[in-house]
Order: structure tokens, then sequence, then C-alpha cells
């Protein structure tokens, strides 16, 4: 009986002082809300918006002294529980608070760089680079986006490259998976120094075989940050929409933004999008405020409006914003936003 109890207690002792690799995990969410009154070009309603919400965890664990797990596993939040629509993608959850999937992952990260695969940023992983209305009315891609490149996409395949001096590239790639001709990829190069950012982008995306060609498109972005003041823009090329040829459209943005105050920022962006097509061109602009209280919580009021030509109808408030309104073909949509984003994270070690 003696020895048993010997033995209990030194397994327990063992437990309690043997080395356990640990777990680090964090758990976050970004609750974003506002009331929006929407014209699409004919009448106005008001609109209460849940924006992209979310709610996450992710983490890491430290496999050797060179290499360690990392995950994220991500929903999307719609805080009026309204459902299709509250700037996550779109999944049908009427009358709950949780929606579609957000960027979720499993991978390595070494001294090779970081393989993830899951659930992940497309179009997000440049259109990004320098938006100052993401998730707002007036958001960069209710142009960039609407053309059938995702913002996010299903069963990633993805590389990083290690930081060198300050650049990086990342290949994603989306297997056909049993349907010929639908696999896609992008390229990503980015630089950055002191204030200044700069991305290079390259994708390819299938059609299936009834597609005489792939739809592709090439984008360019930068940002520069001096002082209380931030300026930056970009261009995208797509060719081939849709899989027809001949079927491109060149976008432009170009925006700045100056910090009033300790707490407070002023912004504008301008946006222009050039299709091949007859009467096919389309202008955003967007002019907005934000009061940061804390580095959690920021209200805003933001002010967009979108001039379509006669053969489009380019939304003022979709990529990223609830309650989408599409005008109709020739319309012109305009909106003004009253909004509120509070976010929180609470790291935990195991």
């Amino acid at each position: 009986m003696m020895i048993r109890q010997t033995t209990l207690l030194a397994t327990c002792i063992y437990c309690l002082y043997s080395p356990v690799q640990a777990i680090e995990l964090n758990v976050y969410g970004l609750g974003h809300l506002s009331v929006d009154s929407v014209d699409d070009g004919q009448e106005n309603s008001i609109y209460v918006a849940s924006n992209s919400s979310r709610l996450g965890l992710n983490g890491e664990h430290q496999l050797t002294d060179g290499m360690k797990i990392i995950f994220q596993y991500e929903t999307g939040i719609d805080l009026t529980a309204q459902g299709g629509n509250d700037g996550n993608g779109g999944a049908e959850s009427s009358g709950q608070i949780f929606t579609k999937g957000r960027p979720s992952y499993l991978g390595v990260e070494g001294h090779f760089g970081t393989v993830l695969a899951g659930h992940m940023p497309f179009l997000d992983q440049y259109a990004n680079d320098y938006n100052l209305f993401a998730d707002q009315i007036g958001d960069l891609g209710n142009l960039w986006e609407a053309n059938g490149i995702p913002g996010r996409a299903d069963n990633v395949i993805y590389y990083k490259t290690p930081d060198f001096s300050g650049f990086d590239a990342a290949v994603t790639y989306v297997p056909e998976e049993g349907v010929n001709d639908t696999d896609y990829y992008l390229l990503k190069g980015n630089y950055g120094r002191e204030n200044l950012q700069l991305g290079v982008m390259y994708t390819s995306i299938g059609q299936g075989e009834v597609a005489d060609n792939n739809h592709t498109a090439a984008a360019v972005t930068l940002g520069y940050s001096f002082g209380q003041f931030s300026v930056g823009g970009g261009y995208q090329s797509e060719m081939d929409i849709g899989g027809a040829s001949g079927n491109d459209r060149e976008s432009f943005s170009v925006g700045g933004s100056m910090e009033v105050g300790e707490k407070g920022k002023v912004k504008a962006q301008f946006a222009v999008s050039s299709g091949e097509g007859d009467a096919s061109d389309a202008t955003q602009i967007a002019v907005g405020y934000d009061y940061s209280f804390d580095e959690q919580t920021t209200i805003y009021i933001a002010y967009a409006n979108m001039n379509n030509d006669e053969n489009v109808n380019f939304s003022v408030n979709g990529k990223g914003h609830g309650d989408k309104v599409i005008p109709m073909m020739g319309n012109d949509p305009h909106a003004i936003s009253l909004g509120i984003v509070y976010s929180f994270s609470y790291g935990i070690v195991n």
C-alpha cells in the first residue's frame, strides 16, 4: 500500500513539474453596427446594418525551436439576426447570430515561411491594402470585387515566404476538386519600409471547360503615411471577365486621410471603374470622419455616392457592409451612414 501511495505521489509531482509545451490562445471579436440612409436612385430607405461583425479564436503551439502550429477559427456574426446580408458573404441565417465562416485555417510556421490550408482571403489580400472605407459605405470593393473575383475562397492552399528585408511573397492556390478547369491562384508580393507599403498581385480564375479563357487580373497598391497624413491608392486591370474574350475592366482608386486632434480622422476616397462595353463606367466618391475613443471603440459618419453609366448598376453599400442595396441599371445610389465599431481581444497562455 505504501509503495502504491509513493508511486502515485511521484506521478503527481512529475505531472506538475515536468515541462509542458505551451499553447497560446487568443479569443477576439468585432462588432460593427450602423444606421444607414440609402437612396437607390429611385427611393430612400433607412437600414440598421451589421457589417462584417465576427467572433474567433487563434493561437499557436510550439513544436520545435524552429517550427510551430498556427490556427484560426472565425465565424461571421449578424448582430441584427436578419440573416443573408450582413457583409460576411451572404449565407442564409435568418433569425440566427452566427452566419458564414470567415478566414479559418490550420498550418505551420517556421524559418521556411508559413504554410496554411483552409478558408482564406483572396481579393481581400490586396483590395484592403489601402482602403479607407473597408466594410463601410464607399468600400473600394464595391468596384473591385463586383465582377467575380471572390473576397475569400474555400479549400485554399497558401504559402508565404519569410520576410527578406521588408519584402515577402505569397502564393494562394484553390484546386479544381473534380470540376475541370476551375482551379485558380493568386500571386502576391509585398514591400514595406518605414511608412511606405507597396503591393503587387496577379490572379487567374478558372471558368470551366465551356469558357474560352480564364478570368485574369493584375493589381498594384501603394500607401504612404507622414506625420498626421496618409495617402494611397491602387490600380486593378481585369481581363476576360467571366471567361469572355475582350470583356475587360480597369479600376483606379486614390484617397487620403488626416488626423484631427488626438482621436479624430477625416478621410476621402475616389474610385473609378471603366469597362470595355458601351456606357459601362462607374465612379464612386466617399468622405467620412472617424473618432476613436480608444483602441477598441470607434464611431464614424460617412457619405458615399456611386455614379453609374447606363449599362452598369454598382452598389454603394456592398462589399463587407450589410443590407446591400442593388440599384437598377444606370441609377446612381448614395448613402449616409452613422456607425460604431467595437473590437476586443483576450489572450490565454496554457
